[in-house]
């Protein structure tokens, strides 16, 4: 028997580089560390590219290597995200380094041919493939890196098959998703679908900023969104966020749950009061049975659900700011981010259903991967 907890987007730059650095503090708190710490593997997926290069642009997370220390506790850093080329080859380069000399492990850059985290343990044997949908910005033609990307679905599901016919119980640990939604957009719910169809035991996503909810599909638990573990988003539902404790036993689900999450005003992770961890389990509860009820006909159901939940994103921010800078601050946030608004309101005007990811929410315009293969 093996029991892993899967953890969401850990960033460590932005304000979270700027409050460590006018006063040291943990980042999250001895009682989360201490409960995630008696399982036998912990994952998660690191958003900020560890570098010595700097940048005033607040859409590059770059972070320190002061602040990876506390993190040890972590077994493998996930670097397929959308973020980890914000810095190029050098931040990547100086990533992988980084973690190599604190000893952490780490997957999903890759230089040559792909290998997952393979974990064995207890007679278990687990295979943990990481992939991601989008990047910021492309890698350079001359860059020695490579990822798995959500339209190379043939690439991955030869890597399902090929470890799953080794006998490897095999998880999908996802980057995908529409920022700001608890609920899967359905081109990546129906990639999921195909990559449990050759052969994934379980799939896990992130990237989409809030605590989503569970599927079961052929059988199989399929996890969306696990939220943001440690970010400085500015909305009450992004610092929400959930922990999925999974125990393994003769190469099958033995049992899981969802430890609730917070990250509060000092951007330190902590456990949240009795009735926030029971409100925050409840809308996990209903996104999954509003997954299931309309599971037939999904992408109706989406298309009028993305927009409702990017208008609960908004007034969550908005009730944020409010409770961080009254009024007159929240009016004046307001003023400054009017391009901010702006592109909320494109989105909810937008028809989502039929796209992979936020193509207006990158650096450099990315090839379509709407027509995934």
């Amino acid at each position: 028997m093996t029991t892993i907890s899967f953890i969401g987007d850990i960033m460590l730059g932005r304000f979270v580089t700027e409050r460590y650095a006018k006063q040291p503090y943990k980042l999250v708190s001895e009682s989360i560390v201490k409960v995630l710490s008696e399982a036998d593997v912990c994952i998660a997926n690191l958003e900020s590219p560890i570098t010595s290069q700097k940048t005033e642009d607040s859409l590059k997370f770059a972070a320190s290597a002061e602040l990876l220390e506390q993190f040890k506790w972590i077994d493998y850093f996930s670097l397929s995200n959308n973020h980890i080329n914000d810095f190029g080859n050098q931040g990547m380069s100086e990533t992988i380094k980084t973690l190599e000399t604190e000893r952490i492990g780490h997957n999903g850059i890759y230089t040559e041919t792909y290998k997952p985290i393979l974990i064995e343990n207890n007679n278990e044997k687990i295979a943990i493939v990481t992939c991601a949908d989008m990047m910021n910005y492309e890698f350079s033609e001359d860059s020695p890196y490579k990822t798995l990307r959500v339209n190379q679905g043939n690439i991955i599901e030869r890597v399902i098959l090929q470890y799953k016919s080794q006998g490897y119980f095999v998880v999908l640990y996802a980057h995908v998703g529409m920022l700001f939604s608890r609920f899967p957009n359905p081109v990546i719910r129906d990639f999921i679908h195909r990559m449990v169809d050759v052969g994934a035991d379980c799939v896990i996503t992130v990237h989409p900023h809030c605590l989503g909810g569970y599927e079961i599909y052929k059988e199989k638990l399929i996890v969306y969104s696990l939220g943001d573990f440690l970010m400085d988003g500015a909305s009450f539902r992004r610092r929400k966020a959930g922990v999925l404790n999974l125990t393994i036993n003769n190469g099958t689900i033995a049992s899981w749950f969802i430890t609730p999450v917070l990250t509060n005003d000092d951007l330190q992770v902590c456990q949240p009061n009795d009735e926030t961890a029971r409100k925050m389990l409840s809308s996990f509860d209903w996104v999954s049975k509003q997954i299931s009820e309309h599971s037939s006909k999904y992408t109706r159901f989406y298309k009028y659900q993305y927009k409702k939940e990017l208008l609960a994103h908004s007034w969550s921010t908005l009730q944020f700011e409010y409770h961080r800078r009254g009024l007159k601050g929240l009016f004046r946030t307001l003023y400054k981010r009017f391009s901010a608004v702006n592109a909320i309101a494109k989105r909810i005007l937008t028809d989502r259903s039929k796209m992979s990811y936020d193509s207006d929410a990158v650096g450099e315009k990315n090839t379509s991967l709407n027509d995934i293969r």
